[in-house]
């Protein structure tokens, strides 16, 4: 019941921020200036930066502190595979049925799976070691994090409509908890886990 209480109220959170951002940007978009065309040397610049800053996560994870290194760096270092991950199934995928979009659902079934495997390792009885830890918990913050998608989700609902809205909130809800359901239910019933045990990350 709580975790049904938590996914409705999350949902319903997000389908009343997407409306009133709908709302918003209608009334405020003929009052902002319009964004200019970047040149290409700038666009070329933003790139360089973008990759030297992600490529500048890798030394922060090994150097920083280990105490609190997973909740920032572990993440930022596992986001961009995530997010790739997360674009080419959309671009791929999203056209191929024409009830809903496809790359969306897998990509937030998948993210559901990972998080559920994640959360089974941390809570092992022989708990790995803090380096393997961190990379766990930087799985489940950066990776899933962007791999899977509210935002989009809800977009995609009210872009759907009726019928076919109903259908993808269904399978996508319903076929989560399956997933959830086969990974974490095993290993909650034979008492191999519990929510108190986790492994630490220093």
């Amino acid at each position: 019941m709580d975790g049904l209480t938590r996914s409705l109220f999350t949902l319903a959170a997000s389908l009343a921020s997407f409306a009133l951002g709908k709302q918003l940007g209608k009334r405020t978009a003929s009052r902002l200036p319009a964004l200019p065309h970047l040149p290409s040397a700038l666009k070329w610049l933003i790139t360089i930066l973008s990759i030297a800053l992600y490529a500048l996560t890798i030394p922060f994870f090994v150097r920083l502190n280990h105490s609190w290194r997973p909740l920032a760096t572990a993440a930022l270092l596992l986001s961009f595979p995530g997010t790739l991950t997360r674009y080419v199934l959309s671009t791929q995928l999203n056209t191929r049925l024409h009830i809903f979009p496809l790359g969306t659902l897998i990509a937030n079934e998948f993210a559901t799976a990972v998080l559920a495997a994640c959360h089974i390792i941390q809570r092992a009885p022989s708990p790995p070691p803090p380096v393997a830890c961190s990379i766990l918990q930087g799985i489940i913050d950066g990776f899933c994090g962007c791999l899977s998608t509210v935002s989009t989700f809800v977009v995609e609902l009210r872009t759907l409509r009726g019928k076919k809205a109903w259908i993808y909130f269904l399978v996508s809800f319903i076929l989560a908890q399956i997933i959830l359901l086969l990974i974490l239910g095993p290993a909650w019933w034979t008492g191999r886990i519990r929510e108190s045990d986790i492994c630490t990350f220093g």
